[in-house]
């Protein structure tokens, strides 16, 4: 183009209030003397998310039999030395990260209880911030350990652009791979067309299984997936949520995730409607593919996504990447137009072919089953490549937490 590409977009200045979100799901013990009161600390913990407690009294034994159910104990820590030593035996039990919790505690009791490798310790006049950030450096240590399959979310930049599709295609094409063993989930709760797309008859559907949660271990969820080789469809009913039969807990769906993650090697989200209050969070720790055309509406409500993804939900750009669909070297609209314009630097292409991708959703039948050669299976190959690669795949062993945590 002979001048840069120039998009108006709504001018939104407001950020989001804090949130306090771990990033890994943390199951807590919070250990006292029995019968003292918790309310000033239980009010800071129920509001963090990802963060499930129970409380016990170091005088009871009965929970450490049950200690691989657990990640954390935070022990209320006594200020009396006998009591203590007890306190810190009782936590160290658990063979978990220990934060400590005191009030006015002094010095010989600290020097005793840091001979535990605690993690931290947490005055009990602390702020719900202070708390949090103490909490968020254990969850972030169990990501770094913890055997997690990817995300990826795809989204359309502009309804239309074809997410969907390429949702369909890229699980299609990566669940090909030998040893591939992925999960594709329709989030799409208004449409639900992936089932179409992939010619399958879907007998559950999202709500279905956020109703059933808490007995899903991995046999269970994955009974509920509809199986076409290496590939498992979550499918969602049309128009689900104006049909449903009874409330549905969607504040689940980060633990349902979770366990998706945990029993797949890949887990792929169609997010074609686009972020929703229902699931937006579920892009906290997801690769994002916005998928988006060579126009300036389509360009235009791309730019708007991507400055609520970045200023409204803290999302780093480095976790976003475009994906040009339908793309036509002799577009007046080039790539690097496109990066400049929307700030993006992570940019893919998937060649214009109209007629073959009709085919596909026309006939339900996956992209592999009707192309072979085409140049359109090259470019959803390379972004199977760029964004799920083969070292992704490998196989999952040993008695993991959450495989203790979901009953395995």
């Amino acid at each position: 183009m002979d001048k840069p590409l120039e998009l108006c977009v709504s001018n939104n200045n407001q950020e989001s209030p804090m949130s306090f979100c771990l990033a890994f799901p943390v199951q807590a013990i919070v250990a006292s003397c029995g019968h003292q009161s918790l309310s000033w600390l239980s009010e800071s913990l129920n509001q963090f998310e990802n963060l499930k407690w129970q409380s016990a009294s170091y005088e009871d034994q009965h929970l450490v039999k049950d200690k691989s159910n657990f990640n954390l104990v935070l022990l209320v820590l006594p200020s009396e030395e006998v009591e203590a030593e007890k306190a810190l035996a009782y936590a160290a039990n658990f063979d978990c990260d220990i934060i400590l919790v005191g009030h006015d505690t002094p010095q010989n009791i600290l020097r005793l209880a840091f001979q535990y490798d605690v993690s931290d310790f947490i005055p009990s006049s602390s702020q719900s911030n202070e708390l949090f950030s103490s909490l968020e450096k254990v969850s972030n240590r169990l990501v770094k350990n913890a055997d997690l399959a990817p995300v990826v979310a795809i989204i359309n930049g502009k309804a239309g652009s074809g997410a969907s599709f390429l949702s369909a295609s890229l699980a299609d094409v990566v669940s090909q791979r030998e040893g591939s063993d992925l999960a594709l989930l329709d989030m799409d709760l208004h449409h639900g067309t992936l089932a179409h797309i992939l010619g399958c008859d879907a007998k559950y559907s999202i709500c279905d299984v956020l109703g059933t949660i808490e007995d899903l271990d991995e046999i269970a969820l994955k009974s509920t997936m509809t199986k076409n080789g290496n590939l498992s469809l979550l499918a969602a009913k049309p128009f689900e949520l104006l049909t449903l039969d009874e409330e549905v807990d969607f504040n689940r769906i980060k633990e349902l995730i979770w366990k998706y993650r945990q029993f797949y090697k890949q887990v792929i989200l169609d997010f074609s409607r686009g972020p929703e209050d229902w699931n937006c969070d579920l892009l906290l720790n997801a690769t994002i593919l916005i998928v988006t055309q060579q126009n300036i509406m389509h360009l235009r409500q791309t730019k708007d996504l991507i400055f609520q993804l970045t200023k409204n939900m803290g999302i780093a750009s480095e976790q976003i990447n475009l994906v040009v669909n339908r793309y036509n070297k002799n577009s007046n609209i080039k790539l690097s137009d496109i990066k400049e314009a929307l700030g993006i630097s992570s940019i893919s292409t998937v060649i214009n072919d109209y007629k073959l991708s009709n085919e596909c959703v026309d006939l339900g039948k996956p992209l592999t089953e009707v192309a072979r050669k085409q140049k359109i299976v090259t470019d959803v190959r390379f972004l199977a490549d760029k964004f799920l690669p083969i070292s992704s795949e490998q196989d999952k062993t040993g008695t993991t937490f959450w495989k203790r945590l979901l009953g395995n």
